[in-house]
This record gives structure tokens, C-alpha cells and sequence, in this order.
């Protein structure tokens, strides 16, 4: 498992206006309200960017184009 936090997702392949704006809106909430900061397996906040990079690499793939490694790296299991 790493410490290291990942990066968000910049690709907004798949993602709707509506998911966008919510998502951030669900990050921005953790990160005023949300627990103290935690490691990345159990942090809120890396949770919502791993299912962000999921969403997107599964839209790629049902596009059949090939994800940026950046994507692949951000969907990965800690």
C-alpha cells in the first residue's frame, strides 16, 4: 500500500456535467468537514477519486479507446 495520495483525474471521458459538479461538490465537503486526514486506504476523499478514474476507465473501454496511464494508475486497488 502506498501513502501517497493519488492525483485527480483530469480525463473527463464519461463523466456528465451533473456528476461532475456533484463529485466536487462531495470532495469539497470532505475536505471541510470531513475526518482529519487519514491514510489513502481509508481516506474518504481517495475513495471518490478512485471511483472517479473507475467511471472513466470503464468509459474508455466501452469506447474501446485506450485510457491514459495516468487513469489505469489512478484505478488501481491500494
Amino acid at each position: 500500500m502506498s501513502d501517497k495520495p493519488r492525483p485527480i483525474v483530469r480525463d473527463t471521458t464519461g463523466l456528465s456535467l451533473n456528476y461532475r459538479f456533484w463529485w466536487r461538490m462531495q470532495y469539497l465537503g470532505f475536505a471541510i468537514f470531513g475526518p482529519a486526514d487519514q491514510q489513502p486506504h481509508r481516506s474518504p476523499k481517495e475513495h471518490l477519486k478512485r471511483e472517479r478514474a473507475l467511471r472513466v476507465l470503464r468509459a474508455h473501454e466501452a469506447r474501446g479507446t485506450d485510457a491514459p496511464q495516468e487513469v489505469v494508475e489512478a484505478a488501481r486497488e491500494l
